[in-house]
């Protein structure tokens, strides 16, 4: 029993000074993450290292071992064939939806355009048919009130004036 207690108090001892080591590494973590803060002014950098040493503080007072945090590397997953061809599919199918939808557009503003156009012809046409019509309003009032001058039966046209 008393070699199992020194294999233990070597085990400890080793654990300790590795411990040590690691603390001195990480404090030149602490102190990349603190000018790190200053430069940015983000603050969450440090905070993180605070928290990784207060947690391995934790665990080392209650005689637990070091936290080991292993990030997998992420898988990269290439393609199949199949996929590959359903997505050229799909990108080929996309790009003949968006080519019928320009020229759909294309021909839906063309005739929009015209029909301005049209509206705009008719509308000039019915302006001066009225200026037009306004002129001979003008001119048969006119002639109308000089034979009311000379009229001897001038009564009885009055009557039918508007």
């Amino acid at each position: 029993m008393l070699a199992i207690d020194n294999t233990n108090l070597q085990n400890v001892e080793e654990e300790s000074w590795e411990d040590i080591l690691k603390l001195e590494n990480n404090n030149n973590t602490l102190l990349d993450a603190t000018l790190i803060a200053l430069e940015t002014g983000n603050l969450a950098p440090l905070i993180k290292e605070d928290l990784k040493y207060t947690i391995q503080s934790r665990r080392h007072k209650q005689g637990q071992k070091k936290l080991k945090v292993e990030i997998p590397e992420e898988k990269i997953y290439e393609l199949t064939v199949e996929e590959q061809m359903k997505i050229d599919r799909r990108r080929e199918q996309n790009r003949q939806a968006a080519h019928r939808f320009r020229e759909k557009k294309k021909i839906t503003s063309s005739l929009l355009f015209k029909k301005i156009q049209e509206q705009e012809a008719d509308n000039m046409k019915k302006t001066n048919e009225i200026r037009e019509l306004t002129e001979e309003k003008a001119q048969l009032q006119k002639m109308l009130f000089e034979h009311l001058l000379v009229c001897p039966n001038a009564k009885q046209c009055i009557r039918f004036q508007p």
